[in-house]
């Protein structure tokens, strides 16, 4: 298979983000080859498959007009192992975190599942991770199956997500009177 040219690659992608702009809804492939002077539609398909590969977005095979742009999704919060192994298929609908500058393919929030009393966290807790191993606490999955935290030091066995960035706790809303 021919090298891809990331330039073109994302000329496509830049042209799919303009076009959804202007017209509410995703440029079939003709058009994709018009606007950026592509002669072959399968030329396009590949460049579209390389784009849905790399996560930046999402279409249903064999439907026209279904390209979606994903990079605007956020985070995945993950709030069991379950939806960590499926947080790779674009198919699967996970909450996503409104993240602003953090980029999804450098970070995860995922979804404390027991109680920290060592390090005041809590059950419910959301953890900023970074996918690190760099830091002093990691984030992990437990022989259990349970997201977790512990020291690096501390650590023996269990998958890594990792590194620790910041916790997140989520309180009850206050009735107003």
């Amino acid at each position: 298979m021919k090298q891809m040219n990331q330039q073109k690659c994302n000329e496509i992608l830049e042209f799919i983000q303009g076009y959804i702009r202007e017209n509410g809804i995703s440029p079939s492939v003709r058009e994709i080859c018009e606007g950026t002077n592509t002669i072959s539609t399968s030329t396009v398909h590949r460049y579209l498959h390389k784009l849905k590969e790399d996560g930046k977005i999402h279409m249903n095979q064999g439907k026209n007009r279904t390209i979606v742009i994903s990079e605007k999704r956020g985070i995945p919060v993950i709030h069991d192992m379950e939806d960590f192994l499926e947080m790779k298929n674009p198919e699967n609908e996970l909450d996503y975190f409104d993240s602003g500058c953090l980029t999804r393919e450098n970070y995860l929030m995922a979804c404390c599942q027991k109680d920290l009393e060592t390090l005041q966290i809590q059950k419910g807790d959301f953890l900023l991770t970074e996918y690190s191993e760099q830091g002093e606490y990691l984030v992990i999955v437990d022989e259990a199956g349970e997201i977790s935290v512990t020291h690096r030091k501390e650590f023996r066995c269990g998958q890594i997500l990792g590194s620790l960035v910041m916790i997140m706790r989520k309180f009850a809303e206050i009735p107003k009177k």
